[in-house]
């Protein structure tokens, strides 16, 4: 590389150009939201169901970066892949510019993963473990979605070499609990079994923005398993604890895409999570290839995420 290749490089990584960037995602959510409108309650006040969710997402990027910091992820104190989560995510309206659920789900998600890996391989960790599986309970009580993460976390606990008994009581005894609490207490009513049906995948492609949407989804469940793949060779390398680590992000990862495939019509549900997990490999990959002209691909996938805004919010 020149030394204006790297020293371009060092700017492209720079807490600076992240912040840029989180301005610039802020501002792309912003101007979508004459053009997708929600329903409901939030049609009355748009405005503020745009700065919750804008908040949730911020708040998403900054648990990446304090989960990065404390344990050393990505091998650098870089904060790109934070403001690179926080691009393409703006790059899909649907899913970006309102409040859903899925800003929450990425949250409980990235909390939930920062609890989990302060617990490698430690004896006394029943309370945080209560805790983890406490939050996912809470939100299956909002969203069903949140039920299948349960699994991801109890995997979770092999990881990081803490799966007991007790272990495993803790987090029975932390799903239990806000059910136990909310129907006990008469807060809400005991919901009914959910009804399964098939919707046909037009029904995806019928919302406005459905083409750009789905298009800027599989580009990012596509970079997420390539990099992934890339990673792995590097992450090999690593120590146990870090394997742990990283091997839970991508089992994570994995299971976010598998989910966005198969539950396509709750596809916007997925993608905070979805965006998070894939922004982590990239992370590793431009740490990896920072001295090889990483900042070429980097470039080129800032530049397909704005083409591909640019469709959905010509439509």
């Amino acid at each position: 590389m020149t030394r204006r290749e790297t020293r371009f490089t060092n700017l492209l990584r720079s807490r600076g150009i992240g912040f840029i960037i989180t301005a610039v995602s802020a501002w792309m959510t912003w101007r979508c939201i004459p053009s997708f409108m929600p329903e409901g309650l939030f049609a009355v006040m748009p405005e503020l169901s745009w700065a919750v969710n804008l908040a949730l997402l911020i708040a998403v990027a900054g648990a990446m970066i304090a989960v990065n910091r404390q344990f050393n992820l990505l091998r650098t104190v870089s904060v790109f892949f934070s403001a690179y989560f926080m691009f393409i995510t703006a790059s899909t309206p649907v899913a970006s510019t309102f409040l859903g659920i899925g800003p929450v789900l990425a949250l409980v998600a990235m909390l939930g993963m920062w609890i989990l890996f302060t617990i490698y391989n430690e004896r006394r960790s029943d309370r945080r473990i209560f805790l983890i599986f406490t939050l996912l309970s809470a939100g299956t009580l909002a969203d069903w979605h949140f039920l299948f993460f349960v699994p991801v976390f109890v995997v979770g606990l092999a990881q990081m070499r803490i799966l007991r008994f007790k272990k495993i009581m803790a987090a029975l005894i932390g799903l239990v609990t806000p059910p136990w609490i909310a129907f006990g207490l008469g807060l809400m009513p005991i919901p009914t079994l959910p009804h399964i049906f098939f919707t046909p995948p037009t029904l995806l492609l019928s919302m406005p923005g459905g083409w750009p949407f789905l298009c800027t989804v599989l580009l990012t469940i596509i970079i997420g398993f390539l990099l992934g793949l890339a990673n792995l060779i590097r992450i090999i390398g690593f120590n146990a604890q870090a394997r742990a680590y990283n091997g839970f992000l991508s089992l994570l990862g994995i299971t976010t895409g598998v989910l966005a495939i198969m539950n396509f019509t709750d596809l916007q549900v997925y993608v905070p999570l979805l965006n998070a997990c894939v922004a982590f490999q990239v992370g590793h990959f431009f740490r990896a290839t920072a001295s090889r002209r990483g900042y070429i691909l980097i470039l080129g996938l800032l530049a397909s995420y704005t083409a591909l805004y640019i469709w959905a919010t010509a439509i």
